[in-house]
């Protein structure tokens, strides 16, 4: 009886050890087809095999997009996620009273692809006067959206400033710079030119020319404080200027050699960043590119406030040098151009990277300006319209040549958003894609100016050329209300 009880408990055991192996195994197992569908993996029942495909997210403004894939509608709408076969394959989002949106792409297995940034244009476009001028020499969308400052004579110290956060209800106010914040000269007229909003949208600089003096003025938009006379207030000659930060009183200035950094409040110019240089780019508050000539040398080099730098590249001096600095996902990135090639250098204060180029890519002609998206993540480098944008993301390469002409080539395209360049040089409001893919005309401009979305993506500011002069516009953007 005793061996028959011990006989009963082995069997209880082995019964209880195998079913937890076999919940155990099936737990793994769940767990590995988790991710390996996490990761694309799929069975291809006409070859019988396991395939990794790759992941494709779709979204579009506005959502609610009808989404095919190679002329295949699928079973959602935007926004939505879908594990696509590699390859290339042709995707189009379609939405009642918009334009269709259209882009090729090619997938590699694994690969996570972000679609999200189809920008769906109405039909028919709406474009409403705002307010109409005599004259209209300039203007500058603050980075925030919020706000259009704007320049009508040249000649004369008053702003006007849009205020765009109520976008069917915009306000305008007139900010003047008092006659003893700029140098006049006898028989010499006074240009006033836009030149930087600071990151916190509420400080401007603008130059000051008359004759050969050139200076910098700090307005301020609220009016609460006076306009400054920087040149003035730390006795320093300024060929290049760029705003540090949000506070309105720290600077990065280019002088008559060297480069600096300077502070209104603590009324400090410090010692030399670099010598020689002729031009410089700033990125957030003090990553700094600039190129310099010494010696019969033209060199490239990036700088940090906390005495981070590297010397990146020497070159003779028959060609020019053109370099921008950004960050994409915790990565620093440096770009050069000279001649017909972009050398992109990564991470260049990492023992391990410095000075080794990262990528090189061919341009068809010599570049006249350089820059990177406002995220970061395209180079785009180009001679009037005509551009090539390298994509970080995907290390994908593309070539555009947009229709219309630039009076300066060397005058950057600008950014509508994270993905989209705008072009007005053709007097038609031209919004394109990075890759220069789903080009649309918008509305008439006058050109070379600028160009901004609403912070709420529903309408686009311009201005127009009228009859009797100048137009802010508003062009709505969506079809709803």
């Amino acid at each position: 009886m005793q061996q028959h009880s011990i006989k009963q408990k082995r069997k209880q055991l082995t019964i209880r050890y195998f079913t937890y192996g076999a919940m155990s195994l099936a737990v793994v197992l769940i767990s590995a087809v988790c991710i390996m569908l996490a990761l694309g993996y799929g069975f291809d029942f006409k070859q019988n095999t396991v395939v990794q495909r790759a992941l494709v997210q779709f979204n579009s403004f506005p959502q609610g997009a009808t989404i095919t894939v190679d002329n295949q509608e699928l079973a959602f709408r935007t926004p939505g996620k879908l594990n696509v076969d590699t390859g290339q394959h042709v995707v189009a989002m379609k939405l009642d009273g918009y334009r269709e949106w259209t882009k090729s792409v090619v997938l590699d297995a694994g690969e996570l692809r972000w679609l999200n940034y189809a920008r769906l244009i109405p039909k028919t476009v709406t474009t409403n006067s705002v307010k109409e001028f005599a004259l209209v020499s300039g203007n500058l969308p603050s980075p925030d959206r919020n706000w259009m400052a704007i320049y009508q004579d040249p000649a004369e110290p008053e702003i006007t400033i849009a205020d765009l956060r109520n976008p069917t209800k915009v306000k305008l106010e007139t900010l003047a710079i008092p006659a003893t914040a700029y140098t006049t000269i006898e028989g010499q007229p006074s240009n006033f030119q836009l030149s930087e909003w600071d990151f916190g949208a509420r400080y401007l600089l603008v130059k000051h020319i008359a004759g050969d003096k050139v200076e910098y003025l700090r307005a301020d938009r609220t009016g609460q404080e006076p306009v400054v006379n920087i040149n003035h207030s730390l006795n320093i000659v300024i060929t290049d200027i760029h705003f540090s930060g949000n506070s309105g009183n720290v600077f990065y200035v280019r002088d008559a050699t060297d480069l600096r950094k300077i502070d209104l409040v603590a009324g400090t110019i410090s010692s030399p960043i670099a010598s020689q240089v002729s031009a410089f780019t700033l990125y957030k508050t003090d990553t700094i590119s600039y190129v310099s000539d010494d010696a019969g040398e033209r060199r490239v080099g990036v700088r940090t406030s906390d005495k981070h730098k590297a010397d990146l590249r020497k070159y003779d001096t028959t060609q020019p040098v053109l370099t921008a600095v950004s960050s994409y996902f915790s990565d620093t990135y440096v770009a050069v151009v000279r001649g017909t090639s972009i050398e992109v250098i990564k991470n260049p204060f990492d023992k391990d990277t410095a000075g080794k180029p990262y990528v090189t890519v061919s341009l068809p002609v010599s570049a006249s300006w350089l820059q990177f998206s406002n995220s970061g993540r395209f180079i785009v480098a180009g001679t009037g319209t005509q551009y090539v944008t390298y994509d970080l993301e995907t290390k994908e390469t593309f070539s555009v040549n947009l229709p219309g002409r630039s009076v300066d080539n060397s005058k950057p395209l600008r950014w509508l958003d994270d993905y989209s360049l705008v072009s007005t040089v053709d007097q038609n409001l031209r919004v394109s894609e990075f890759d220069g893919g789903n080009q649309q005309v918008i509305t008439d401009v006058a050109p070379e100016l600028a160009v901004t979305l609403s912070d709420d993506y529903k309408y686009l500011f311009s201005v127009s050329k009228t009859t009797d002069g100048y137009a802010l516009q508003a062009s709505k953007m969506t079809t709803g209300n």
